[in-house]
Order: structure tokens, then C-alpha cells, then sequence
């Protein structure tokens, strides 16, 4: 059936939690209205003040479901045990908006009839407002809100879209969201302009803040599935004097202007108090500086420079090559050509380990039937052939396809066997060994004050050193520390191996592989019930491949490179070097929002 003409689509936030899914498929322009914060200054939306609670005092999110957000029962199982969601609410809403009428969001219907009874068992008039409240008792609790009969509404998932509320003065997030259209619609209720021209107070109990930031944070909506957000700050900074958040970049709170940093004498830039974590630790022997002045501090008041300190010179060093030191300086050129043809090496036995392995495969009809029937396995019923021919036509595809891959793992490695050499790389990894040695020579001088000095690796040696500076392999790591020390080859894998492994709980265990410290990321998620097979699949590479599935196959059919089966049945990619083991590490931890810094490794010869 035709369209009858030009069809126009409004919504507030057109975002979708897919990150495959856009509105693109359903229409061709977006046009954006004003922003939040330009609605506010017009005043056709109040003020709003988000507060977070402090850290262990939220609720937590728990499982994923298959729609990409915290499930109900996953949020329950994660705070069975935990009051933060029902008298924590009360608690939080006593501290900070308690003289206002309050819309509170519920995670479940069990959920709401608990924080219901909390606030009235507390002397606080509440309603209950669920999916089945008839329509007369809904009108007859909302006209008792706004006359001020009821002090809290409880909901589930009822005042959020199209629900108007104009005198709620104050909104309480009990569920955690990774959707943002759903976090702005909690949070507009409460946005409607008021009488008095009065704010509106919203108490995130959930942590939403610091997944989405605050509701007048400028965005850029579009009709493109959305991306994958990069890692890093969180686009808020809290204030632990007032619980407020203000916009990630403040310098201050903007509600009590506590100061979030301050201002470094040396280098003359503004620092956030992560960034003078060694103020105290030191001493101050010197004049308090951030940390990225710390060793030119040290430096410049002739005293001790540790190990910590090296390191901090090494990640913001600015030094230039010296000049040229023949012949000592080719043999350093030599050792790092070899080093690095190692790692190519490396990537080019595994090509020829797959297609030897592929072409064994394709040339066996027994082999290659019981592929087939593995892949047919993984199938849905509706999509699985229903006669022979189309069994058939789905067989010849299928193989198709695994003769493709084939074609394309050979002609990576004929493009490997035939790369040239990455000459500025082998030139700027001799550059930091032959200032390595400089520096311990200028510490031998007395120019540089005495410490310890630096191992330097033998002439012609390429597996035992790193680049850059000594490694203590005695001491436990961070996983998002290994991941910076294997990306800058500070890391030889094929001389340094993990051998016990440490997850957030304290419990550590042996290792011998690189590929451990991904299974043991993934078994962790499975403790944690967040990596299961609704959750599945977890993709990385721009979706051509899967890191995690039900089956261990690929889109467009193809199999996994080294597939390794969990304890609860779904397949871990470990076709990897040594680098992308650890990065994927450390990202499918980050994809469930597992700070990769809470697991530890150490590492050994």
C-alpha cells in the first residue's frame, strides 16, 4: 500500500539503545529543535540540579538483556540484599528534597510497592501508579499529587513519555538505564516550568549521571546508528561536598564552588585532583606541582628520582635524537629491525597455521560435512533448510564463504611477506634506547642525581628488553596498565609471559598464557551474570568479527580463528598476538562497564 503523502515523525530524543539500529531505514532528514539548555534560558523548561549518591550507596545495574539495557530481575539480583533502592531512596530524598513533590521511578512492580510502603511507613504521604492502576484511581492519585495530598508518586515505566507533571519539584532515579532517550524522559518530568520559577532537584540513586551526563549537556542527535562511545571520563565530575554534578569540564562545583583542581606553579595549567596525587605522597620537598611537573621537579631540586618517576618522565618525554652515534648507534637500528620483523613473523605463522588447517578442511567431504552440520546447529528453526534443495543452495553459500576467507587470509600473508620494513618505528624505538643509556651515563656524571642505574640490554639481544625502560616483573599490574605497556612494545610476549592473575575480589589464580587474561576477563562476567547468551554477541572490529557467541562462528558464517568454550556454554575468540589478547581484554571488560584497573597481573621471564 502507498504512503499517502509526506510523512513528518516527532520525538524529543531520537536515540536508540542499538548501537546497529538507527532511524535512517524510516526517514530521510533530521531537523533539530533548541537544545535543553537554550529551552531553559527561554524558560520553557525549569532549572535542573542532579545529585548523585556518594560511591556504594547506588544501585546497581546487574544483567543485560537482549534489548542492550539492564534487565528488571538482573537489577534485582544485583540489590536483593541491598537497601540503597528503598531506604537509601528515603534517606537521599530526607537529605535533599523532602519539602518537594516528588516523582520516583521504580525498577520493577515488587520494587514499587516496596518504596511505597518505605515512604509512607516513614510518615511520608505516597501514591503507587503501575501499568494496571484503572484509569479512575490514575486520575484521582495524579489530582492528589498536585494538590500536595500525596508528597512521593511511585511509578514503573508509567510517568515517563507524554505524562505531564508540572509541579513535581523533585525526580528520584531508583533504575539504572544505559538507555539515553529513556534517562531524559525520567529526568523531563521534572522540567516542566514552574509557577515560582523554581528548579527542579533530580536524585540519581543509579548512577545515570555518569553514564549520560546532565539533561542540558549539548547533543548531537542524527538518524545514523549511534556509535560506540569512546572509553574514558565520565561526562560529569561529582562534588563530594554537596553531591552535585557539574559538566565534566568545571573547575568548580556550580552549585557550592568547591574546587574540582587547581592551578599548577610550575607548568602554569589548570589540574584536576587526580593529577596531584604525589603532592602529598612525596613530601613536598619541592614546591607542590601536578604530577606531570613531578620528575622536572626532582630534577631541578637535586633529589631522589624513583622508578614511579621515570616512568612519569617516560610518558611525557619530549627529548629529541641526539646526534649520531656510529657504529653503536646501526647495532641498535639492527636489534630493533629484528624485533619488529618478530612481531610481523608472528602474525604471518598464524595465516599460514589457518590456511593450512582451512585448506585440509575444504579438501575433506568428511570434515566439511560435519562443519556444515555445526553450522546448521547454530541456526534458528525458521531459518534451517526444509528440503534437500535448499539444504543445497544454503551448502553451497556456506562453503562459498569459507573459500572467500580462505582467499582473503592469503593474500594478507602475501601482502605481509612482501611489507617493507616500518622504518620510522625501528628508528623511534632505537632513539628511546640509546636515550635510556644517555640518561644513565648523565646519572653516572652527577648531572641527573644518583639513583639506580638502568639496565641496558646487550648488543644483538631482541627478546629480552623492552623498548623503553626496565620492567619489574615482580610486581602486579593493572590490566589497563599492561594494555598501555603492550600498545607502546614495552612488552616482548615471546620473553615475558603472565603467570598469575588477580580478579577484583582478591582471589588470584595461575596462568601461562596470554590468552588466559581473556578467559579469565570473560569467566568474570559470567560470575557477575552479565556475559550471557542474551547478551551475546559481543562484537568488536566494526562488526566483522565476534569476540563472544552461542556458536563459534563469525558473521557471513565464518569460524572462529581459536575458539575456546566458557563455563556457561558460549564461545571466546583467542585468535590474537600478544597486543590485541590484552586490548580485547581490557574492552570486553569495558563493554560491561568493568573498570579494567580492578583486575591485576603479574608477569615473569
Amino acid at each position: 500500500m502507498a504512503r499517502p503523502g509526506p510523512v513528518l515523525g516527532l520525538t524529543a530524543t531520537p536515540w536508540r539503545l542499538s548501537q546497529r539500529e538507527g532511524f535512517n531505514h524510516l526517514f530521510r532528514e533530521l531537523h533539530c529543535g533548541p537544545q535543553v539548555e537554550e529551552l531553559q534560558s527561554d524558560h520553557w523548561l525549569c532549572k535542573a540540579r542532579v545529585l548523585l549518591s556518594p560511591e556504594g550507596e547506588r544501585v546497581e545495574g546487574g544483567e543485560i538483556d537482549y534489548t542492550g539495557d539492564y534487565s528488571e530481575s538482573g537489577i534485582e539480583l544485583a540489590n536483593e540484599h541491598r537497601d540503597v533502592w528503598t531506604a537509601g531512596a528515603l534517606r537521599f530524598w530526607q537529605k535533599h528534597g523532602e519539602d518537594r513533590q516528588t516523582v520516583v521511578y521504580a525498577v520493577s512492580v515488587r520494587h514499587a510497592l516496596n518504596l511505597f510502603a518505605v515512604f509512607n511507613d516513614a510518615g511520608v504521604p505516597a501514591g503507587l501508579l503501575l501499568g494496571d492502576t484503572p484509569t479512575a484511581e490514575r486520575a484521582k492519585l495524579i489530582a492528589q499529587f498536585k494538590d500536595g495530598d500525596i508528597r512521593a508518586l511511585v511509578n514503573v515505566a508509567v510517568a515517563t513519555e507524554g505524562f505531564d507533571l508540572p509541579d513535581a519539584g523533585c525526580v528520584i532515579l531508583t533504575r539504572p538505564t544505559k538507555s539515553l532517550s529513556l534517562y531524559l524522559q525520567m529526568v523531563g518530568r521534572g522540567l516542566r516550568p514552574k509557577q515560582d520559577d523554581s528548579d527542579c532537584v533530580i536524585l540519581d540513586l543509579a548512577g545515570n549521571g555518569l553514564r549520560h551526563g546532565i539533561p542540558e549537556e549539548e547533543r548531537e542527535w542524527s538518524l545514523q546508528p549511534r556509535k560506540t562511545p569512546p572509553p574514558g571520563m565520565p561526562p560529569v565530575v561529582w562534588c563530594q561536598s554537596c553531591e552535585h554534578l557539574s559538566p565534566a569540564a568545571s573547575h568548580r562545583c556550580r552549585n557550592c564552588g568547591a574546587p574540582f583542581g587547581e592551578v599548577c606553579d610550575r607548568c602554569g595549567a589548570w589540574r584536576v585532583w587526580e593529577r596531584w596525587t604525589r603532592k602529598t605522597v612525596c613530601g613536598q620537598e619541592h614546591d607542590p606541582v601536578c604530577d606531570l611537573c613531578h620528575y622536572d621537579a626532582h630534577i631541578q631540586a637535586r633529589l631522589p628520582v624513583t622508578a614511579e618517576l621515570e616512568e612519569l618522565a617516560m610518558l611525557r618525554s619530549d627529548y629529541e635524537l641526539p646526534p649520531h652515534r656510529d657504529p653503536f648507534l646501526k647495532n641498535l637500528l639492527e636489534e630493533e629491525r629484528r624485533r619488529i620483523s618478530g612481531s610481523a613473523e608472528e602474525r604471518m605463522d598464524e595465516l599460514r597455521s589457518f590456511i593450512r588447517v582451512r585448506e585440509s578442511e575444504l579438501a575433506n567431504d568428511y570434515q566439511i560435512d560435519k562443519l556444515f552440520e555445526n553450522h546448521l546447529a547454530t541456526l534458528a528453526m525458521t531459518e534451517r533448510p526444509q528440503t534437500r534443495r535448499e539444504e543445497r543452495r544454503l551448502f553451497d553459500e556456506w562453503e562459498g564463504g569459507l573459500k572467500q576467507e580462505l582467499e582473503g587470509r592469503k593474500k594478507e600473508l602475501a601482502a605481509l611477506e612482501s611489507q617493507p620494513m616500518d622504518g620510522q618505528l625501528i628508528f623511534n624505538n632505537a632513539r628511546e634506547r640509546l636515550l635510556q643509556m644517555l640518561e644513565a651515563e648523565a646519572i653516572e656524571a652527577g648531572l641527573i642525581p644518583q639513583n639506580q642505574i638502568r639496565e641496558i640490554p646487550s648488543q644483538g639481544s631482541d627478546r629480552e628488553y623492552s623498548n623503553r625502560r626496565p620492567l619489574d616483573i615482580d610486581a602486579w599490574m593493572t590490566f589497563a596498565e599492561l594494555r598501555d605497556m603492550t600498545q607502546n612494545n614495552r612488552i616482548d610476549g615471546f620473553a615475558i609471559k603472565p603467570v598469575l592473575v588477580r580478579n577484583p575480589t582478591g582471589v588470584e589464580k595461575p596462568i601461562g598464557r596470554w590468552a588466559d587474561l581473556l578467559l579469565e576477563a570473560a569467566e568474570w562476567l559470567i560470575r557477575e551474570r552479565l556475559l550471557t547468551k542474551s547478551t551475546c554477541p559481543v562484537t568488536f572490529n566494526r562488526w566483522r568479527r565476534y569476540l563472544v557467541h552461542v556458536a563459534p562462528i563469525n558473521p557471513e558464517n565464518r569460524p572462529f580463528h581459536y575458539a575456546n568454550r566458557l563455563s556457561n556454554g558460549l564461545h571466546l575468540e583467542c585468535g590474537f598476538g600478544v597486543k590485541d589478547m590484552v586490548r580485547n581484554s581490557n574492552r570486553l571488560l569495558e563493554k560491561f562497564d568493568q573498570d579494567p584497573s580492578w583486575f591485576q597481573v603479574r608477569l615473569s621471564q
